[in-house]
């Protein structure tokens, strides 16, 4: 196991009554992909908001490459190099994949949007995007409007955008909803070579995907997180299958 790069200790989060994350405690560790799974409602999303700057947990301490992250925003936690693909602006619709990617690599270098005019022409700018688009398979794509493409390849491009912005980690909920069995699994076969160059914290219900992709598992329930394991380990824990693998996720 590599250099921990997301360390959550004792998180909490509580909306009124509701306890939505107790004492969660994961961490993901350069070269992998640690999955968080649970049914609906188990809490996945609180943890992941209070991650990425969203909300504020009650209790306990997020520590992103070496330092607390609680006091941050979302925004300096991004410049911080957390990476999240449904924290990027949304993707423009009448812009091709390259000019969004563009968008994002210009976003990391700390220029601004009025300034497109000038840089789409940008030859260094251009080169920069089409490597990122290259790595998630949108080379043959990079002049479409992002109108055009299919659901899988917004998800694609979405995660092209992130990855622009040269992050240490990235959340990633749910890349592959929505998506055919064939979409499917060439997003799994991408999510396996991205994990080389950035560690991610994936939430994702499709469970073939998950026991594919994900170095280890952490199982939430009820706002707790109740085990950590590999997928060989998850799979054949028998609270886990009383709890989740054996029903149906809603």
């Amino acid at each position: 196991m590599g250099e921990v790069v997301l360390s959550l200790d004792r998180l909490s989060k509580r909306f009124g009554a509701l306890l939505a994350n107790e004492d969660v405690s994961l961490d993901l560790c350069e070269g992998e992909i640690h999955a968080l799974i649970g049914p609906n409602g188990a809490g996945k999303s609180t943890l992941v908001k209070q991650v990425a700057g969203e909300i504020r947990p009650d209790g306990g301490s997020i520590i992103f490459d070496g330092q607390l992250i609680n006091g941050l925003n979302t925004a300096a936690r991004a410049r911080a190099g957390l990476g999240r693909t449904f924290q990027v602006s949304s993707l423009i619709s009448e812009f091709s994949v390259l000019q969004n990617v563009m968008l994002a690599v210009q976003g990391q270098q700390g220029n601004t949007f009025q300034f497109f005019r000038r840089f789409s022409s940008d030859a260094e700018l251009g080169k920069l995007a089409g490597q990122t688009i290259e790595e998630l398979d949108l080379q043959d794509r990079a002049d479409v409007p992002v109108s055009q493409l299919s659901h899988g390849e917004r998800r694609q491009l979405e995660m092209a955008c992130a990855l622009a912005l040269k992050p240490r980690a990235l959340l990633l909920d749910e890349p592959l909803a929505g998506i055919g069995p064939a979409g499917s699994q060439h997003m799994t076969q991408l999510l396996k070579k991205l994990k080389q160059q950035v560690p991610i914290l994936l939430i994702e219900h499709d469970m073939a995907a998950v026991f594919e992709l994900a170095d280890r598992i952490s199982v939430m329930v009820y706002g707790r997180i109740i085990t950590t394991g590999t997928a060989h380990e998850i799979r054949n824990n028998k609270q886990v299958q009383e709890a989740y693998l054996g029903q149906e996720a809603s």
